[in-house]
């Protein structure tokens, strides 16, 4: 339950994380990056859903929650009922991972760079706005509607522009420099 409840601190914390995966990433730790919102890898990373071998359901710490909505319900039921263990272009191919980057067995920080490179680019954008577009992405992923999604979005809007945020962008604008977000 303990690693359970920390993925699901992971999923709805109001910062994106990001997964840089470099080895043997099975069992907990696969559900681990499941739970992270952006998943990079090495070429020499694999992936697997592998309770099963040890006598147990892969149905464990979300992963039967996040794998589906990830790479579809087809695709995740396959990779949780055989339980194999899988390469980072397979994790490309069905979605799973975003880019896989060369790796050097003695190095790691090919892929950590590709993660920051992303968190760099997160950050630029306001922190209220980011952790909005974060929440309401997952939320509607469960939405039962279109109207229910569309609703969210509403609602996510009009609580975004009551912050100051788009003012300070439309103002950074005119004055051709970065925003200053508040914190």
């Amino acid at each position: 339950d303990h690693l359970a409840t920390l993925h699901e601190k992971i999923h709805r914390c109001r910062a994106p994380w990001i997964a840089a995966v470099n080895g043997p990433c099975v069992g907990g730790g696969f559900a681990m990056a499941l739970a992270c919102d952006i998943r990079y890898a090495t070429t020499s990373a694999t992936f697997g859903a592998v309770f099963l071998k040890v006598g147990v359901s892969n149905c464990d710490m979300g992963t039967s929650y996040f794998l589906p909505r990830l790479v579809g319900a087809s695709r995740a039921a396959e990779l949780m009922l055989t339980a194999r263990i899988f390469d980072a272009p397979e994790a490309e191919h069905i979605g799973l991972v975003l880019d896989v980057v060369e790796d050097n067995t003695t190095d790691s920080s090919a892929v950590v760079e590709r993660a920051r490179q992303t968190a760099e680019q997160i950050r630029k954008n306001p922190p209220f706005g980011t952790w909005m577009t974060k929440e309401t992405m997952w939320q509607t992923i469960d939405a039962p509607s279109l109207r229910h999604a569309l609703d969210m979005e509403n609602r996510t809007q009009i609580m975004c522009s009551s912050t100051g945020e788009s003012a300070e962008a439309r103002q950074a604008f005119v004055e051709k420099r970065p925003p200053s977000w508040q914190t």
